[in-house]
């Protein structure tokens, strides 16, 4: 669907909700579905369509969306294939039950070749590769196209009609109702939806067209994602039918906690310690960012407990916008002083001492006056 966003296949704006796009789902999933649309590129629409619904009529998807942007939420790589071992897990991100009802007898109707199913791994990142971005090796196993029969099932690279289906890759059921007659029709268990056999079956995949590998892939992590976002990688899932679309992998990411920094929204926030002097007559501190820079930040005379300084621009970077660094000061008051030390300590005890002695002494004499002025009044 190329650079087109999601908003735009549905003809939205940002700002839409739950109900607009359900209701521009289904007036566009019923105006360009095949069955219904025989224009040149009708079926490749519906199939942006169902994407697009996919991702803004799930909260957390969307929400996901919105902070990474079209090509990063589309297009976390373009790939490149290395061989290498790994793991994946198969996931089902369809979703699109509803809308078949439409079109008889309700459940989703499987139209010629079967795509491939979509895939999901999971890795992990620190806290400095979610905030600046980074490229992620990861092993990957999952079905591709045999290369030796070139994704046909035969040996002989050629196939012959199914019989069954006559071709179509559906067998049609004729129902009765009270409103009549319904047709419905499901993938031929023949030939798989194909509306083709074999001519003779490939040995390398027993004439399934596809065959189990191991590669390595290269992805690229967006600058700005957090724990829970998923990548999505068009075409890395498991291989389809001969003649349709791989499934797509999706990439979650869980981001490792540091020792340092904790992130709130798109905000760093670090801790800083000062004496109890500091916090009475202020200084400036050098404090460093997640970037290793060294950043002087002044820290206001009377400051109280944890009370948060900003460093503009310092924090999460996603799609053009910073952050800030948030620093937490923290008065930490010493558990062991030296002599001269103590005697500082006691001296200035001493002077808060009589400051309030002095302060008392003056209330008590205004409400002395007060009430001597009561008794002669």
């Amino acid at each position: 669907m190329g650079s087109e966003s999601y908003y735009d296949v549905l003809g939205l704006p940002r700002n839409a909700t739950e109900t607009d796009i359900k209701k521009a789902y289904r007036n566009l999933a019923k105006k360009y579905h095949p069955d219904v649309c025989k224009d040149p590129g009708a079926e490749e629409k519906f199939k942006s369509i169902n994407e697009a619904y996919d991702v803004l009529s799930d909260e957390t998807k969307r929400r996901q969306y919105d902070q990474l942007g079209h090509d990063n939420f589309t297009n976390a790589s373009k790939g490149n294939y290395s061989g290498a071992g790994g793991a994946g897990f198969n996931a089902d991100f369809s979703g699109f039950g509803d809308i078949f009802d439409f079109f008889g007898g309700g459940g989703r109707r499987q139209s010629g070749p079967r795509e491939g199913d979509d895939m999901l791994m999971r890795i992990q990142i620190t806290l400095e590769e979610a905030v600046f971005g980074t490229q992620k090796e990861i092993e990957v196993m999952h079905t591709e196209s045999c290369p030796d029969c070139d994704g046909t099932g035969s040996a002989t690279k050629k196939t012959t009609t199914c019989s069954k289906c006559g071709g179509t890759g559906q067998i049609k059921q004729v129902k009765n109702s009270i409103f009549g007659q319904m047709v419905t029709q499901s993938t031929c268990p023949t030939c798989g939806g194909r509306g083709k056999i074999p001519e003779t079956p490939c040995k390398k995949c027993n004439g399934t067209g596809r065959t189990k590998v191991r590669r390595q892939v290269t992805v690229n992590v967006p600058a700005g994602i957090d724990s829970g976002m998923r990548l999505r990688m068009e075409g890395y899932g498991e291989a389809g039918d001969y003649g349709a679309r791989n499934g797509d992998l999706y990439i979650e990411v869980y981001v490792v906690a540091n020792p340092k920094f904790d992130r709130e929204d798109d905000n760093l926030i670090t801790q800083y310690e000062i004496s109890p002097a500091q916090a009475v007559l202020g200084c400036e501190v050098e404090i460093e960012t997640i970037d290793r820079k060294k950043v002087m930040l002044k820290v206001p005379a009377g400051i109280a407990y944890g009370t948060r300084l900003r460093i503009a621009g310092e924090g999460v970077r996603r799609r053009g916008n910073y952050g800030n660094l948030l620093v937490r000061i923290v008065i930490a008051t010493p558990k062991k002083v030296s002599s001269a030390e103590r005697e500082l300590y006691e001296k200035l005890l001493k002077a808060e001492g009589n400051a309030g002695s002095s302060s008392s002494s003056k209330d008590d004499e205004k409400e002395g006056r007060s009430k001597k002025r009561g008794i002669f009044k």
